[in-house]
């Protein structure tokens, strides 16, 4: 299921964003176990997407809340979704974190991946949000306990709007760092302060990187095929938009949104391609199936 998933995610990323740009890409090769500090402006959608660049398998530190009903704990649990409990989940369910620590360990332990939003809450924002928590230094020192050569990857989000579509994205990678960086400390306070360090300084300089905006040098030549992929494509995203405004609750519109698109976008061209061919014949639907995301995209383009 994960792997469906990251598919899916690097498809829509493509029909979801005029411009997807990542800053030191060379980051996304490391496969020595991996904490990566990330903030976390937009809901689930940050995880998936950070998570779909990188070449390890990644496990996400994910709210508690959503996990409440058996199927979506279901779903969640197969894309390697982990659970993390704060104290507005009642004191009572605190304890349950120690579980979700040794899950991260033993993950560690395989050499792979952990994803945690290090600001520690989901907030609408384009600043880094201070003080951080105390969730990736905690990992990090039981892995160096373990023996293992633990780094850990900042990496910074930001959007060009919460709300429009289509969106521009930029996924800036800082440096990953070491046991290096707690030469001489013993004191597990200090350890985690120093961790803590290292990745909001990071953060703060990585948040401060600007991207040129998209521009199109062939925009007028996109004006057909993007007004024909409005023709082709209003049926089946107006009402995927109204039914992602309805359905985000607490959760962030864009994510919604996003997931709605991977997940139906397929099933709306295999729809196409069956009409097609119970029509026209096979070649035609194969035809109508390639072009139908081309003109998409000319729209994304064009916008």
């Amino acid at each position: 299921m994960y792997l469906v998933v990251k598919n899916l995610t690097l498809f829509t990323i493509w029909l979801f964003c005029k411009r997807f740009t990542l800053y030191n890409r060379e980051a996304r090769q490391i496969k020595t176990p991996l904490i990566i500090g990330c903030n976390h402006p937009n809901s689930f959608l940050d995880a998936i997407l950070v998570g779909s660049q990188m070449k390890q398998r990644v496990h996400f530190i994910t709210r508690s809340d959503v996990f409440k009903k058996a199927w979506v704990r279901a779903i969640l649990r197969s894309v390697n979704m982990i659970p993390i409990y704060r104290i507005r989940d009642g004191k009572d369910n605190l304890g349950k974190n120690d579980q979700t620590f040794e899950e991260c360990r033993q993950i560690l332990l395989r050499g792979e991946h952990v994803l945690i939003f290090v600001e520690g809450f989901c907030k609408y924002q384009t600043t880094l949000q201070l003080p951080l928590k105390k969730g990736a230094p905690r990992m990090f020192i039981q892995a160096l306990e373990d023996g293992l050569n633990i780094q850990c990857l900042p990496v910074w989000l930001r959007y060009s709007s919460f709300f429009s579509f289509p969106k521009e994205v930029d996924i800036n990678f800082g440096t990953a760092f070491g046991k290096e960086i707690l030469n001489g400390i013993d004191e597990t306070g200090a350890r985690m302060n120093a961790i803590n360090k290292e990745t909001g300084d990071q953060l703060q300089v990585l948040s401060e990187m600007k991207q040129q905006p998209a521009t199109s040098a062939y925009k007028a030549l996109l004006f057909v095929p993007a007004l024909l992929g409005i023709v082709t494509h209003f049926l089946f995203y107006l009402p995927v938009q109204q039914l992602a405004y309805k359905l985000k609750g607490e959760i962030h519109y864009d994510s919604i949104l996003f997931c709605m698109i991977a997940f139906l976008y397929p099933v709306y061209l295999l729809s196409i391609g069956i009409i097609t061919c119970a029509l026209f014949g096979l070649w035609w639907a194969l035809l109508t199936v390639v072009l139908l995301p081309l003109l998409a995209r000319a729209y994304v383009l064009w916008k």
